[in-house]
Formats: structure tokens, C-alpha cells, sequence
């Protein structure tokens, strides 16, 4: 789908819920329903393996923070430098920053490097504290957008030691992908493999981190 048809999409939808307000309350709307929103789910290749023994500490996968234009479930774009918008009747599975926090979970579990494993860092009094801020999650048109997109996915990362919430570290790691042709399928293709490209730098990145966390502490 072009991102050109947005517009287009956005303005029917703003003429059609002007035109509902102007109804009697108690009428039956005449106008169609809206078209339903095709749902798409991220699904990023398989993980390289990281060998090596368990860490036995607890790592806590707090909920990732995002910009609001990207604390949501429509799938994002970028045409030139300054327009953003989102693929018209397209979402994501759920919002962003939830769908981050589960392939992080997922990645870090299914790794076996560290011992335990869990969201959200409330209550814990001992180990460690992913914080993650998405930086970008969208696709990147340049020019008309008549050619595929770059899919850009950037996650600042911060490890918390806890208590007393002292840094241990930080690493950005950021991907980009050329889509493998200018439709919505293979856009959200673009994204599987941008995201599955910093999910295979996220273990090494944040093991590195917990082996000077704990060499200091």
C-alpha cells in the first residue's frame, strides 16, 4: 500500500464522523461501516544462540517508553524529513511499547543466560532493571514514497542495578532494512528482520553489562 492513499483515508474518516455528529441522536445511521483494520503481528527470525553458563541473577523487563507518536498500535511511517503519519485500517497486535516488552522477555528467556527472568521491576529488591526507550519504530519513505521504505528500529537500553537504582550501563542498538517491496506485507516483513536485528545484539549488549555490574558490585 502506498503511504500516498493516507491522507486520503484520514480525511474520509474526519468527513464521515463530522457527518454522524450532524444526525439525530435518535435516526439510524445511513452510512456504511468503516472498512475493519487489518491486524498484523511482529514476528522477527529465530535468535543466534549465545553460549555460555547462566548468570544467577534476576533480570526485570520494565515496560519500554516511547515517544507518543510510537506509544501505539497503528504502524508507523516517515516520508521526508518532516511528515509522520501511519498505514491507513493497519495495526499492530498491540501498542508498541508492550509488544517490545515481550520479544525482550521472550529473547532473554529462551537465551538461558541468566537465571530468572521477568516484567516489570515493582517489587524487586535485588538484581536488575532493563529500562528501554524506543527511539524508532517506523518506516522511512524517501522522496514520492513510490519505493520500498527503510525500516528503522532503535532501542536505547539502560540496566539498572537494584536497590539504589545505580547504572550499570548503556547501549543504543539500531537497525535498518529495505523493505523487499512497497506493499504492507512486505513492509511488516522489513520490520520482523530491523527488529530481529537488534534482538540478536540485545543479549550479548546487556550480558556484557551484567558481567561489570556485577564484577563492581
Amino acid at each position: 500500500m502506498s503511504p500516498l492513499m493516507i491522507p486520503r483515508c484520514l480525511s474520509r474518516r474526519r468527513v464521515l464522523a463530522a457527518a454522524t455528529a450532524a444526525l439525530p441522536l435518535a435516526g439510524c445511521s445511513v452510512l456504511p461501516d468503516p472498512p475493519a483494520a487489518r491486524i498484523y503481528r511482529l514476528d522477527p527470525p529465530t535468535i543466534r544462540p549465545v553460549p555460555g553458563p547462566a548468570l544467577h541473577t534476576t533480570l526485570a523487563i520494565a515496560m519500554p517508553t516511547a515517544p507518543e507518536s510510537l506509544d501505539t498500535d497503528r504502524i508507523a511511517l516517515t516520508l521526508g524529513r518532516t511528515r509522520f503519519d501511519y498505514y491507513a485500517e493497519s495495526i499492530w497486535t498491540d501498542r508498541v511499547p508492550a509488544l517490545v516488552q515481550t520479544l525482550l522477555v521472550e529473547v532473554f528467556e529462551n537465551s538461558g543466560r541468566i537465571a530468572d527472568v521477568g516484567r516489570g521491576a515493582d517489587g524487586l529488591a535485588r538484581g536488575y532493571a532493563l529500562e528501554t526507550d524506543i527511539r524508532a519504530f517506523q518506516a522511512r519513505y524517501h522522496g514520492q514514497g513510490t519505493h520500498p521504505p527503510v525500516v528503522a528500529v532503535s532501542l536505547d537500553l539502560h540496566l539498572i542495578a537494584l536497590p539504589g537504582r545505580r547504572t550499570v550501563g548503556r547501549s543504543l542498538l539500531a537497525a535498518a532494512v529495505s523493505a523487499a517491496d512497497n506493499t504492507l506485507d512486505g513492509v511488516v516483513r522489513g520490520f520482523d528482520a530491523a527488529t530481529g536485528e537488534v534482538l540478536n545484539s540485545m543479549v550479548p549488549s546487556v550480558l556484557r553489562m551484567l558481567h561489570r555490574g556485577q564484577t563492581a558490585a
